[in-house]
């Protein structure tokens, strides 16, 4: 009885500490997301799939930083569009003029082709991308994601992109709405940081796309 008292002791005192110091431990469980390692004079940033109204900024500002030369841009599936509406779906390379029109931002930029009608996980922007960098001899990469994707992206690219010779590094744009040190505040920053704890836990496993992980 008393060693059991002692025990429950001891986990009410580790309890307690970690409600205290929640926000410490939750800030640090999201950092564990974010990679920023990217070095200038890249020969391209890319631009994944995703929120374009997050990365595309950050991506012209890396440009403007001098990170790359040009903007790649992954193509996207529509396959979760019903069919009705995909007409209305603009492609990546419309979007993307769009909103550098609209920054007034002068970055050359080229849409990656898919090899399978769109991507719908990192995994597959990673195999068009080794592709499209074979083909025009690209060797040093620097993906553009938001920040709690990086490390997942990264690892995706990392393994498919393992013995090609293309370096490929990773830099988190910053979200408006809730970033690593108050994303449990907001109902997408829970939602979005759970997820991506589970997601980066299957990607250790694969290197190919599973149903229920889909493109963010």
């Amino acid at each position: 009885m008393r060693k059991f008292l002692i025990i429950l002791g001891i986990l009410t005192l580790m309890g307690g500490v970690v409600i205290w110091q929640h926000a410490f431990f939750l800030t640090q469980y999201a950092h564990f997301f974010t990679i920023k390692n990217g070095t200038k004079g890249a020969d391209a940033l890319v631009m994944l799939g995703g929120n374009l109204f997050t990365r595309m900024p950050y991506a012209v500002q890396l440009h403007k930083e001098g990170y790359a030369k040009e903007l790649l841009i992954t193509d996207e599936s529509k396959r979760m569009v019903a069919e009705e509406f995909k007409d209305m779906v603009k492609r990546p390379a419309d979007r993307a003029k769009r909103i550098l029109k609209i920054m007034k931002a002068d970055v050359p930029y080229r849409v990656v082709p898919s090899l399978k009608g769109g991507a719908t996980s990192t995994f597959d922007e990673a195999y068009d991308l080794l592709k499209f960098s074979q083909e025009h001899n690209l060797k040093h990469l620097i993906l553009v994601t938001d920040a709690f994707h990086s490390r997942r992206a990264l690892y995706a690219f990392e393994k498919v992109l393992d013995g090609s010779g293309i370096r490929v590094e990773a830099m988190g744009a910053p979200n408006i709405l809730f970033d690593e040190s108050n994303w449990w505040t907001v109902d997408l920053g829970i939602t979005t940081y759970v997820l991506e704890g589970i997601k980066y836990l299957v990607y250790r496993f694969t290197d190919r796309n599973v149903g229920f992980v889909k493109n963010v």
